[in-house]
């Protein structure tokens, strides 16, 4: 599997994940601070296990074309994440 294809089929399912979780704890009237610490786990748990198995290789190419994408998915869960509390949040 090449890194695009990889690309196209990760990052997409992992933002749907990250506004689906955020969506459940709201729904099952979970209070902030429960909301937002499983946010964090849920926007921090893939991008570091991408980043872990990474090193744990020590192939300097592989490293270096997937660490902005880690990192960049790091910014965008956090990004849908915000945007999804905010918008249950006008919505209900």
């Amino acid at each position: 599997m090449t890194l695009e294809t990889l690309f196209v089929t990760l990052v997409p399912t992992y933002l749907v994940l990250i506004a689906y979780g955020v969506v459940r704890g709201r729904r099952r009237g979970l209070p902030s601070q429960a909301r937002l610490g499983s946010a964090i786990l849920m926007v921090l748990i893939p991008p570091v296990g991408i980043l872990v198995a990474l090193y744990a290789t020590a192939d300097a190419a592989l490293i270096a074309r997937w660490t902005p994408l880690a990192l960049g998915m790091f910014v965008m869960g956090a990004a849908a994440a915000w945007i999804t509390d905010f918008t249950a949040r006008r919505i209900s």
